[in-house]
């Protein structure tokens, strides 16, 4: 299976992609950038697995470089059995001073949903001729129990409402599949990882496993 797998080199997403590696898959790591020391990781595993891993520049935020990013990916390979989106930016703290109304940081908010949802929604316009091309397709959808509809609780506002709109995003991808593409039988998921000690999640990680 070959698999394209964002936001790659670090967290949930690096762990991704070593599992993915670890039960014979090729993965594309996609990342922002591709230098640092948030590269070090993945980078030891393209010298594990020279063969298995290839790593791409590709900011989900810039159209331009998604597209030329899916156009190499075309070209090498000709198609791609699953997309995991798992880039994702989370700005805010638990509790954020002031009031979360008025105070609401509106630059902030756009960058949350530029990455979440506009970010999310240009790798599968790019990607999904190569998904089609699959024989056993999948898109899964990293989200959030943030999304969740609550009668209580007003923490992050702008993460959470991005959050909703790639699960109402995803379901209309499922829709739209189900309904015009049914033949070719593609999976789609919204998933919600669970609380994990990474460097978006450590204020709510608890006792979890440091990534």
């Amino acid at each position: 299976m070959l698999g394209l797998i964002t936001g790659a080199n670090r967290g949930l997403g690096l762990e991704l992609v070593r599992l993915g590696l670890a039960q014979g898959d090729s993965i594309l790591a996609a990342c922002r950038n591709t230098d640092g020391e948030q590269m070090t990781e993945l980078l030891t595993l393209k010298t594990d697995y020279p063969e298995f891993l290839e790593i791409l520049q590709m900011d989900v935020t810039k159209e331009e470089e998604v597209k030329e990013a899916a156009d190499k990916v075309r070209k090498k390979y000709g198609h791609i059995d699953f997309l995991i989106n798992k880039a994702g930016v989370l700005f805010e703290k638990m509790k954020m001073p002031g009031d979360c109304i008025r105070d609401l940081d509106i630059d902030m908010l756009r960058r949350n949903l530029e990455v979440n949802v506009v970010g999310t929604a240009l790798v599968c316009k790019y990607f999904i001729e190569q998904l089609y091309r699959s024989v056993c397709p999948c898109i899964m959808n990293i989200t959030s129990e943030a999304a969740h509809l609550s009668p209580k609780g007003y923490n992050y506002p702008a993460y959470s409402m991005s959050k909703y709109a790639a699960n109402m995003y995803t379901q209309k991808l499922r829709n739209f599949l189900e309904e015009e593409r049914k033949e070719l039988h593609m999976r789609i998921y919204m998933i919600h990882p669970g609380r994990m000690d990474t460097a978006m999640g450590k204020e709510n990680a608890g006792g979890c496993k440091e990534m």
